[in-house]
């Protein structure tokens, strides 16, 4: 591999991951305050105690990255994250993260703990959704880090850009059949004549996405598909997103977010993540809702639902709100 201006990664794994993670929460104070909000926003952290990497438990395996803080009540908490960027699970993972806990707890060296799973968006199932206490995405990591003032905040956002994009290609088959169906069916059922196919992604054999040409809807905003998995066992995320622009301030950002923030009832099944920088309301699709719901023919049909719903849904609010 040639070496150039910059850092070049060939392969960037989930122990490079580790350590990055690891080095952030023990180096940058605010950095530190985000992952434990995200991790346990119940609880406030008050003193940090330090941090492991590879911490390992006899017969339990090991946890990829713990770390512990003083809570403002004075009890002693441990974080125990279990990385993944593509890797299969293993049986009882999850379990033993748990079990880890526990002993950490009944041996007294911590009053509580809490399992958080730190994994790119596409990797996270529902198993995922309800098996860990909290879950953190690469995609809100990389956002942190591009606006964190940290010495090394440029080539840890190269890590972790590498990261997602090696999670993007290595195990998610091609999607094309998939979006080309969910592209000509929702242009042909959509009742709004300003929504046309994103060119940027016409290339994407993953992704799709729709603009609005309506002049008093903002360029900013797409309605974007994302297949994870292929196949009547796999899912599709339906998202919101506020694409950097031209022109488009921080203000502006946060302007058209508190304008999405104030409709949250009209898609009350849809998660919102105000915090984040583009992806800010989304909804994973099943394609197993075909089998639980006749009303659909295949998983594209089940796609295609819920992208005319976002859209009709957000389109009159954006195009009036410049209006």
């Amino acid at each position: 591999m040639e070496i150039e201006q910059g850092t070049s990664f060939e392969t960037i794994g989930e122990h490079e991951i580790d350590f990055s993670v690891a080095q952030l929460v023990e180096t940058s104070d605010s950095f530190r305050c985000w992952f434990v909000f995200q991790a346990v926003p119940a609880i406030e952290c008050d003193e940090y105690l330090g941090g492991a990497i590879h911490a390992s438990y006899a017969g339990e395996g090991e946890s990829d990255i713990e770390f512990g803080f003083l809570t403002e009540t004075g009890d002693r908490h441990i974080v125990l994250v279990e990385n993944k960027i593509d890797a299969a699970k293993q049986p009882d993972q999850i379990e033993r993260y748990y079990n880890r806990g526990k002993f950490r707890v009944d041996r007294d060296d911590w009053d509580s703990y809490t399992v958080c799973l730190l994994a790119p968006e596409r990797y996270v199932s529902k198993e995922d959704e309800t098996g860990f206490s909290s879950i953190i995405y690469y995609e809100d990591v990389l956002e942190q880090i591009e606006n964190l003032s940290h010495d090394g905040a440029e080539f840890l956002q190269d890590v972790f850009e590498a990261a997602l994009t090696k999670s993007r290609t290595s195990t998610t088959p091609n999607a094309s059949d998939t979006l080309h169906a969910v592209r000509d069916q929702f242009l042909n059922e959509t009742e709004i004549q300003h929504l046309e196919s994103d060119p940027e992604y016409s290339g994407y054999n993953k992704r799709t996405s729709f603009k609005s040409t309506h002049p008093d809807h903002h360029e900013a905003i797409r309605y974007d598909v994302y297949v994870g998995e292929v196949g009547d066992a796999g899912h599709t995320n339906i998202r919101l997103q506020i694409q950097s622009t031209d022109g488009l301030t921080e203000g502006g950002r946060e302007s058209l977010k508190s304008t999405a923030s104030e409709h949250t009832e009209a898609i009350p099944d849809y998660n919102w993540r105000l915090q984040r920088k583009k992806n800010i309301v989304f909804k994973q699709v099943g394609h197993d809702t075909v089998i639980q719901d006749d009303s659909y023919e295949t998983y594209a049909d089940a796609i295609v639902d819920e992208l005319l719903t976002l859209t009709n849904t957000f389109h009159p609010i954006f195009a009036e709100e410049r209006s």
